[in-house]
C-alpha cells in the first residue's frame, strides 16, 4: 500500500494533525550584545536558536513553548575554530560539520574529532552548532560528554559580563544545562 492509499484508508479523526510551530515572537540580533540585550529582556520566557535541530522539534511538538524566539545565526563574532595560548575555541555558532573538517580540532583535540562524525548525519552536521549542542545537553548527545572528558571549558556571556565556566561544574540535565539556562555559550576551550 501507498502512502497515498493509506492516507485514503485512515477515518479523518486518526490522522495526525500537522506539526506546525506555535505562534513565537522572533528576534534576530546581529551582534552578540544584542543577544544578550534581549535574553535579559525577556528571561525564562525566550528561548535561543542555533542549528535548531533540537529546539525546532521541541518546538512543534509544544515540548517548549518560548514567548520569544532569539535568533543567533546572523551573529557571525560566534563562529569559527581558533588556537591561542595552547586553547582550541570553538565558537558557539560553528557547525558540526566545519569542526568536523577543522585541521585544527583533528590536531589539538583527537576525541572530538573522532566523536563529531558520529552527531547524527550529514544533514544534522550541517545545520547543527557546537554551542546549540552543549546547551541543549542530551543526555544521549556527544558534545556534552566529550565536553565533560576534555575538561573543557564554556565562555559564556550575559547580562554581567562574561566568565569561564569548567564543564565539570555545569548540571547536564537535558535541555535545562544550569551553564546555559541564562547565558550565551558563546566559546567552547580545551587546552
Amino acid at each position: 500500500m501507498s502512502l497515498g492509499e493509506l492516507g485514503k484508508v485512515c477515518p479523518p479523526d486518526r490522522r495526525a494533525a500537522p506539526m506546525k510551530l506555535p505562534p513565537v515572537e522572533y528576534e534576530a540580533p546581529t551582534t552578540v550584545a544584542d543577544a544578550i540585550d534581549l535574553l535579559a529582556e525577556h528571561l525564562d520566557e525566550a528561548s535561543v536558536l542555533a542549528g535548531g535541530q533540537s529546539l525546532i522539534p521541541l518546538l512543534a511538538l509544544r515540548l517548549a513553548r518560548p514567548a520569544v524566539l532569539i535568533d543567533i545565526n546572523g551573529t557571525d563574532e560566534l563562529s569559527g575554530v581558533s588556537v591561542t595560548d595552547g586553547w582550541v575555541t570553538i565558537g558557539a555558532m560553528t557547525r558540526d560539520y566545519v569542526a568536523e573538517e577543522s585541521g585544527t580540532v583533528a590536531d589539538a583535540v583527537p576525541l572530538l574529532a573522532a566523536a563529531l562524525p558520529l552527531i547524527g548525519h550529514e544533514a544534522i552536521r550541517s545545520r547543527g552548532t557546537i554551542g546549540g549542542s552543549l546547551a541543549h545537553a542530551d543526555p544521549a548527545a556527544e558534545l556534552p560528554a566529550v565536553a565533560r572528558a576534555l575538561d573543557a571549558e564554556f565562555v559564556v556571556r550575559g547580562p554581567s559580563g562574561m566568565r569561564v565556566i569548567p564543564a565539570a561544574q555545569c548540571a547536564w540535565v537535558s535541555s535545562l544545562t544550569r551553564c546555559a539556562s541564562w547565558l550565551a555559550i558563546s566559546a567552547a576551550r580545551s587546552a
